[in-house]
């Protein structure tokens, strides 16, 4: 997947394969925060030291995380070099010999695991003729229990399929997890775009799990490479001790940054809103798009900044993405999601759409998709 995005994310005229908003300045995000803050947010970055920080984070953005989730205080969060760390730090501590993951999956979520050496128990997504994704969750529970397995890894909302999961369906898959003895790890990169109305979607934690998440494809700042993990304290500094021989402490200038992004987020808002509304202005240009043609199925994100498109005419994949990548339009196979599970699954031959670009420039994007250009 990688590899993919590499080689064409900074090619294409119009680069859908990624998975997250279009990216910010450090000059337009420092003024959208701004609004939320009665000092200066230029002074006070241009003031940081640039020393180490305390090695489980910054004491003041771990209780602003632990805000995100109810029952934790600041000693249940470890902030890591994005969400990446996050997993790689807790799946070798909890070292799973049978992981239940909803597929198709970012390949991290399966790569760490088969890694290690665990068996992976595939819980599979079902898509309907209209290209609408749905969770089988009597299947999925009734699976968890009758495979047992010790881990149960969630990505809510769902990569790549844009489902969310309501509480009620969260606390089906808890129930079945605890009847086993299974850890529920929760990861959760696109909270902050899960509900129309701005708010943070639900989360997957219980005080018996553990959930890993961010902001940052969510607020165009990939770069800050900020994350964090959230769970028991002794598995946390177990993680942490592992940390400090490999990125060692996450710096201080991205820290305070994600810090004021997330103070912001609590207050006024002023940055953050204005890619919600984007998120929902590509949501309606999607859904407009998809009702006017007849080429492709699909349907928008429930969820985060990407779905599932299906090609109606039936060619391979590959040749279907030369055909766009000569209209300058990158769009993700989702073969790339297959190298370990499912490679003859029904939903290989489509694509991952990414809703990250300017709606303008979205918009323009599905003009050119058009039945007679991909012919």
């Amino acid at each position: 997947m990688e590899d993919w995005l590499e080689k064409h994310r900074f090619s294409a005229r119009f680069n859908a394969g990624e998975s997250g908003h279009y990216p910010q300045t450090l000059d337009s995000l420092l003024n959208a925060l701004q609004p939320d803050f009665t000092f200066s947010l230029r002074d006070a970055l241009l003031q940081t030291q640039l020393c180490d920080a305390p090695n489980l984070g910054m004491e003041e953005l771990r209780s602003a995380v632990a805000a995100l989730h109810p029952g934790t205080t600041a000693d249940n969060v470890l902030i890591t070099t994005g969400t990446s760390e996050a997993l790689v730090l807790l799946l070798r501590r909890l070292r799973p010999q049978r992981l239940a993951l909803i597929v198709p999956a970012f390949q991290l979520l399966l790569e760490i695991p088969l890694s290690l050496g665990a068996d992976l128990i595939p819980l599979p997504i079902r898509w309907d003729e209209n290209g609408q994704p749905r969770a089988p969750l009597e299947l999925w529970t009734k699976t968890i229990i009758r495979e047992r397995p010790d881990v149960l890894l969630i990505n809510h909302p769902h990569n790549p399929s844009g489902l969310v999961f309501n509480e009620d369906e969260l606390n089906a898959l808890q129930t079945a997890a605890q009847k086993v003895g299974c850890t529920v790890v929760g990861d959760e990169h696109y909270r902050f775009l899960a509900r129309p109305d701005g708010l943070l979607g639900p989360t997957a934690f219980t005080s018996r799990g553990f959930v890993t998440g961010s902001f940052i494809k969510c607020a165009g700042t990939p770069g800050l490479r900020i994350g964090w993990c959230v769970g028991e304290p002794s598995t946390l500094r177990e993680m942490q001790s592992e940390k400090n021989y490999l990125t060692h402490t996450v710096n201080p200038l991205s820290q305070n940054l994600a810090l004021w992004f997330l103070q912001s987020f609590f207050g006024g808002n002023a940055f953050f809103a204005r890619l919600h509304s984007d998120w929902m202005q590509n949501r309606t240009y999607l859904a407009d798009w998809l009702q006017q043609q007849s080429e492709w199925r699909g349907c928008p994100p429930q969820g985060g900044l990407v779905t599932c498109l299906f090609p109606c005419v039936q060619q391979g994949d590959l040749e279907q993405f030369e055909k766009m990548r000569h209209l300058g339009v990158f769009l993700l196979p989702l073969s790339t999601f297959t190298d370990a599970v499912c490679r003859d699954a029904q939903w290989c031959r489509g694509f991952r759409l990414g809703l990250g670009l300017r709606p303008a420039e979205f918009k323009a994007m599905l003009t050119v998709m058009v039945p007679n250009n991909l012919l």
